[in-house]
Order: structure tokens, then sequence, then C-alpha cells
């Protein structure tokens, strides 16, 4: 069973430990070393897989050695001083810029204040630092618009580092002043070997945890901490691979599970996820129809549909949920006729 107590979380600049991505850390020990750190980095890749955190083991080192050209690694020990300074956001020549706890928005005043820290002088350190977390919580053009002029007369004794969870949403004009530094997903085996270690979960569910988590450590923490998607998981499993028997209250039952505690993101993930592990499971037997095969491709690729609308015409989630419980329905019924 997975613990009952809810593990903390705690924000990015109070950790320590970075899981993986040691070719990043290598190619900026490298930069350290050689002094060619440039005046902006684009940190994308999925949410909770560490961008941020690597944003501020990189301030530490950057802010809180002299001697860069000697570094051997970007790991500084808690109990040191710049640790402590940057956990507290008290030093000088760092600025973060973070959208506010209540609508999870950064607009352009929020700005401002880091207009006086790019162009002023260093105080304790040969670099000024800026943390923005993250692109995604722009609200305005005009947001990127200032951001964009910082970038093209920053200084050269300035670095930002940027964080993204989706670059596609970000302006052209901000990622060609940029260097991009993409985060991949981290492989399931060093997630698992990460949960192996906590003892935060048994194993039936770690291996729930890891289709879920897509490869994001702050992603697998936020479902551990929801026991709901478990049992949900669990309930779409029996739902798909017996879908001829399953009834249409079995259909209602399932999809009225979904509640505001849930991101709709995730209730859909775990359904697609079902449905393509038991078409893998099906053209492994011999002996299937090809038919039933299909059916299932079919129902994969109009859920993948339905949740394109979701964005495109901007339709709530009742409306998305209930448009996927037709098609549940439909071919649930279609399939009891064969």
């Amino acid at each position: 069973m997975i613990k009952e107590s809810k593990i903390e979380v705690e924000h990015p600049r109070f950790n320590d430990e970075f899981l993986g991505f040691k070719k990043i850390e290598e190619y900026f020990l490298e930069i350290l070393r050689k002094k060619r750190i440039s005046n902006a980095y684009l940190f994308h890749g999925i949410k909770g897989i560490g961008k941020s955190t690597f944003a501020y083991r990189l301030t530490r080192c950057i802010l809180g050695k002299n001697d860069l050209e000697n570094i051997k690694s970007l790991y500084i020990p808690k109990e040191e001083n710049i640790f402590k300074k940057i956990i507290n956001l008290t030093h000088p020549d760092l600025n973060v810029v973070e959208s506010d706890i209540e609508n999870k928005k950064i607009n352009i005043e929020k700005l401002k204040p880091i207009n006086k820290k790019t162009f002023s002088t260093s105080l304790e350190s040969n670099y000024k630092i800026i943390i923005i977390d993250s692109l995604d919580d722009f609200n305005s053009k005009k947001s990127f618009s200032s951001l964009l002029k910082l970038l093209e007369d920053c200084p050269i004794n300035c670095v930002f580092f940027l964080i993204s969870h989706s670059i596609y949403n970000v302006p052209a004009t901000i990622k060609s002043r940029c260097q991009k530094i993409y985060f991949n997903p981290i492989p399931d085996s060093t997630l698992r070997k990460w949960f192996d270690k906590s003892k935060l979960i048994n194993d039936k569910n770690l291996d729930i945890l890891i289709d879920l988590s897509n490869g994001s450590l702050g992603k697998a923490i936020e479902l551990i901490n929801n026991n709901e998607y478990f049992d949900i998981y669990s309930r779409a499993k029996n739902i798909i691979t017996n879908f001829k028997e399953t009834s249409k209250k079995e259909i209602d039952d399932f999809f009225s599970l979904f509640n505001n505690n849930l991101l709709l993101e995730d209730f859909l993930l775990i359904i697609q996820i079902n449905i393509i592990q038991n078409i893998k499971k099906l053209i492994l037997k011999k002996d299937i129809s090809k038919l039933l095969i299909n059916v299932y491709i079919s129902i994969f690729f109009e859920i993948n549909k339905r949740i394109r609308n979701l964005s495109s015409f901007n339709l709530d989630n009742s409306q998305t949920l209930n448009s996927i419980k037709y098609i549940f329905i439909k071919h649930s019924e279609n399939l009891s006729k064969l």
C-alpha cells in the first residue's frame, strides 16, 4: 500500500538532489570552466522533470564559486552559505520571477523590478542571475515584449534562466535569443530505482505510477499524493479489458469518478494508457479478431480527437467527458452484438 502520509514537495531552490541529466551537467561544467556563459538559457521539457531544480543548482555555483575555471561538480551542500542565501532569496545578485499562487500568472508588473536588476552592478559575485519560472504563466504579449527588450539589451555579466513546460507556446523572438536546453523525460529505469530506494510505494502500484508519470518525478509524486488515480487506473483497466461485457451503468459509474481533485488530462491519460496496453496484448494473441483490435484503435483516435477539440474550441470538462463516455457506450454496445 502507499503510505497514508503525503509527500511534502519543497520548492526547487530547497532541493540539493538532481535526478539524471548527466550530459546537461557536463555541458554546463565545460561552459563554466571556459567562462563562455551565454546571456539567456531556455530550459524546456515536461513539467516536474527538474528544470527549475537545475536552474537553482547552476545558480548556486555561478554565484557561489570564484574559481569557476577549476570547477569539478555543480553540487553544493546545503550547509554552505550560498545555499542558504538562495533558499531565502537574500543573495543580492539573484532575482526570481514566479507566478502568484492564487492566479498562476506572471503579468508585466512582475517583470518591472528586474529591469533595474538587469542593468545594475553585481554586488557579491561576477554575475547577476534572473530566473523566470515559468514562461507558460505569462498572461499577455506585453509581458513577452518586455522580456524581449531585456534580452536584447542584456549586459554581458547578466544571465537569464527561463523555464518552459511547453516551448511551442514561447514566441520565436524569445527563443531566438536563448540557448535552448531540452530536458528529456526521466527514463523509467531511473524513476524505478529512485522509488525502490525511497520505499514510498509498493511494486504493484509502482508499475502504474511509472506508466502515468510520463518520465516526470514531480508528476509521480503528485500522483502518490492523490490515491484516487490508482483506483481510477484499476477501474479503467477492468472496463477496457472486458469492454464487450461492460454495461452502460459500469461506464457511467467509471466516468462519475472524475472530480475537482483530479486533472482532466490525467484522467484521460489513464484511459489512453490502458487502451494502448490492451491493443499491445491483443496483437500478441494469435487467435484474436482483427475487428476487435480495430475497435480499440478507433476508440483511441476518437478520444484523441475529443482532446484536441477541448483546447481548440475551449470546451469545458463535462462536455469533453460526456463525449468520450458516449464513445465508450457506443463501441461497447457494438461489440456486444458481435
